[in-house]
């Protein structure tokens, strides 16, 4: 135990020491950043939203602008504004500490290692990381996106692909918004500048941006010749890339960049960076099937757009956007396999607390064509604004496969349907919601409701699935260690009423948390500095990402027992202390061989210190 306590009070403390983080959580307003990202709603003093660390579909993470923390009661993801971009944003440490310190303007003072060089802070790698960590790939992917944007303003090697932007009515500003580039015409442009600039081409091999010759040694670029499209993450950082064609003899007319570390087509959406603000204040997302769709849909104004990326919309996808919004607008070509890709859409979405609307463009082929038409962003928004809700196209869809079939085929074509909305999640939809889908297939059908019910009944016990989630598990009595801890982290000042042998105690209790327990020491230092911090700025002196998430989900537990009210949270405190310090008490000194007419003597002393308790000691004969 003494081991681990002075491991964790030297991280605590060597953490203290660089105050970059605290100037950084300072500067940052935690509500401010997660809305940025998520839709927040108020709830009294604290905001509500959809968790995005699990498959939440009610929304259960709280953010508390009052402690600058974040905590989901579903799955225990919880910290402060630096948690939330590592886990969000996939970083690591030192990569969201720049994010947020670009975002708030707050320069960063460069840690040096011992022999006076540049350590980890000032961009070399960190101790213990594999020589390509995802920070190096995104360096490597930064330093070919800005290639490609300088080749596209090279007087001769951009060219083509300035006069391909002009044709297609795309204007600078655009270009320059969505950081459009070029790849030359040639098998080592790319190759030969990251070469010279001590790029890792091990990096560019990884993200697909070069490949190895089949026939000799060497490399080659991958993107030769095309218009390129950077693919960004939320954050706004380049992590895969799109190429069209310049030359019409060129295969395949649009290219991508293969999956990779940084880069997941399931979990990425065209277009994200530009539109999440605007998506948010519109509480509507439109979809669309393709890059161009989305960037022709910004310079129209609809700068809500985003886009799939060469796959089909997925559960990833549809989280993605309800994190934003409660509507979704998807744009599918007018064709069979746009049809197609709707009736996968739909299934997406289907059990998620989302509106969605399947828009059909029928006098043009795709969005970038109607907006290039006299009156065509009209049309398009009155095409929005008349689309089919998600549960009319798919029965029209059924309607459609159950014209003209015979009795056994329909009821056939509908079980096989229903069994899939059982697969999708149809159990778990809300009552209200879930009688509106049986009703519609009900008069699909030209059954009664209650047969539409009986076949679901008889899928789920096929499945072995439950229409119902079981009980909620029942919560324990709170551990008098973990509620003094936690009512501590809610209010620190408290630290301060302590005398020598209250601190030691409760020492002595959080370190018997496991690492969390070195929130003890950092609250400490802070009160022997004459500071009060908030359990957010407690946070930053631990570093282990497990104990900062313990030490959130205490506050949130111990200020929920005490409804928030910090005189209550103080009389919680106090009551946990007592408790602390009873059994401690009552451990001390234990001898086996104690006469019992001692120990009972011993704990009638115990008692008069610390309240009487008859139901829990034993009663002297």
């Amino acid at each position: 135990m003494g081991e681990e306590r002075g491991w964790s009070s030297r991280l605590s403390r060597s953490a203290f020491q660089n105050d970059d983080r605290q100037k950084v959580l300072e500067a940052t307003d935690v509500v401010a950043l997660i809305g940025e990202h998520l839709s927040l709603k108020q709830r009294g003093r604290e905001f509500l939203c959809v968790c995005p660390f699990h498959d939440d579909h009610k929304p259960s993470m709280y953010v508390v602008p009052a402690k600058q923390i974040y905590h989901c009661f579903s799955c225990g993801a919880g910290g402060n504004a630096i948690d939330f971009v590592i886990n969000y944003h996939k970083m690591d440490f030192l990569d969201a500490l720049r994010f947020l310190a670009d975002r708030a303007g707050v320069p960063l003072t460069p840690r040096r290692a011992a022999g006076g060089a540049l350590g980890a802070e000032a961009g070399g790698e960190s101790d213990g990381e594999p020589e390509l960590s995802r920070a190096s790939l995104i360096e490597v992917s930064r330093f070919a996106n800005e290639f490609f944007r300088a080749i596209l303003r090279h007087p001769e090697h951009g060219a083509r692909a300035r006069e391909l932007l002009a044709r297609r009515g795309l204007d600078e500003a655009t270009a320059e918004a969505f950081e459009i580039g070029a790849a030359p015409d040639r098998w080592d442009g790319l190759l030969v500048t990251a070469q010279k600039r001590g790029v890792s081409i091990e990096g560019l091999e990884r993200l697909g941006l070069i490949k190895r010759r089949a026939e000799s040694s060497g490399h080659y670029d991958a993107f030769r010749g095309r218009l390129i499209f950077p693919i960004h993450d939320q954050a706004g950082r380049p992590i895969a890339f799109g190429g069209r064609r310049l030359n019409d003899e060129d295969d395949p007319k649009y290219l991508n960049s293969p999956e990779s570390a940084l880069f997941h087509k399931s979990r990425t959406l065209f277009a994200l960076k530009q539109a999440s603000r605007a998506i948010q204040r519109e509480n509507l997302a439109i979809v669309t099937e393709g890059y161009m769709d989305a960037i022709a849909c910004h310079q129209a104004g609809l700068t809500h757009t985003v886009a799939t990326l060469g796959t089909a919309l997925t559960p990833e996808h549809a989280r993605m956007l309800q994190r934003l919004c409660d509507r979704v607008a998807l744009l599918f070509d007018s064709d069979e396999a746009g049809l197609r890709a709707a009736d996968r859409a739909v299934e997406a979405f289907f059990a998620a607390p989302i509106d969605v609307k399947i828009v059909r463009l029928d006098d043009a082929k795709d969005p970038d064509e109607l907006l290039k038409q006299p009156g065509g962003l009209e049309a398009l928004r009155a095409a929005i604004d008349a689309a089919d809700d998600a549960l009319a196209f798919r029965t029209r869809r059924l309607r459609e496969r159950l014209a003209g079939a015979g009795m056994s085929a329909r009821a056939r074509i509908i079980e096989e349907d229903l069994a899939r909305l059982a697969e999708l999640g149809l159990h778990t939809l809300s009552p209200v919601r879930k009688r509106l889908v049986v009703r519609r297939y009900a008069e699909v059908a030209g059954v009664p409701e209650a047969d539409v019910l009986r076949a679901l009944s008889q899928q789920r016990q096929q499945t072995g699935r439950r229409d119902e989630e079981g009980p909620a598990p029942e919560r324990g009595p709170i551990d008098p260690r973990a509620g003094a801890l936690g009512a501590l982290l809610s209010v620190p000042g408290m630290w301060l009423d302590l005398d020598r042998a209250q601190q030691d105690a409760l020492r002595e209790a959080a370190y018997a948390l496991g690492p969390v327990g070195a929130a003890v020491d950092a609250i400490a230092a802070h009160a022997q500095d004459g500071a009060s911090p908030d359990v957010s700025l407690i946070c930053t002196a631990l570093d282990d990402s497990d104990a900062r998430r313990a030490a959130v989900q205490l506050a949130f537990e111990a200020e929920r027992c005490a409804e928030a009210d910090h005189e209550r949270v103080r009389d919680f405190f106090r009551d946990c202390l007592r408790r602390i310090l009873h059994e401690r008490a009552l451990s001390c000194n234990e001898d086996a061989g104690e006469p019992i007419q001692d120990r009972l003597e011993r704990i009638r002393q115990v008692r008069r210190a610390f309240g009487d308790r008859p139901t829990s000691l034993p009663r002297p004969a």
